[in-house]
């Protein structure tokens, strides 16, 4: 009788701990860490002209929000061309989205670190529409 009333008690204090609704109320997905994975400068070593050749992301963490900006640059000549600091969305799936607007074009990227690789995304956009988007994915590596 002793065991059972234990094995009661034991059952009754898991169900208040591990409460399903609860649970499902507080998703993991709302927990804030800064920096995000993806901050710091990634560079890609082996860029050709017109590719990404370095992203820079800055994250930091207010008000149990996180606020993401990245800009990129991509191989010109003489030098690398620099798309201004942009601010970014981080989406549920734990990957940062972020448009940057040209006057001619523009680049929708998408930014997922892997350890020391970040994983990016980049749909080129003629704002024209004279062309269609072109969607290429390089590995950057942590600087």
């Amino acid at each position: 009788m002793r065991i059972a009333l234990v094995a009661v008690g034991l059952l009754a204090s898991l169900t208040i701990f591990h409460d399903p609704a609860q649970a499902q109320s507080q998703p993991q997905s709302d927990r804030i860490y800064c920096p995000i994975p993806e901050d710091g400068i990634w560079v890609n070593p082996d860029a050709k002209p017109k590719e990404i050749t370095r992203v820079e992301v800055e994250s930091r963490c207010e008000d149990e929000q996180v606020f993401v900006r990245a800009r990129a640059f991509t191989s010109c000549i003489p030098r690398d061309c620099k798309w201004g600091w942009t601010k970014a969305e981080m989406r549920s799936d734990g990957v940062v989205k972020v448009l940057l607007i040209g006057f001619l074009r523009s680049k929708q990227i998408t930014l997922k670190a892997f350890g020391d690789l970040l994983d990016v995304r980049v749909i080129n956009i003629i704002n024209d529409l004279s062309e269609p988007n072109v969607t290429k994915v390089y590995n950057l590596q942590r600087k």
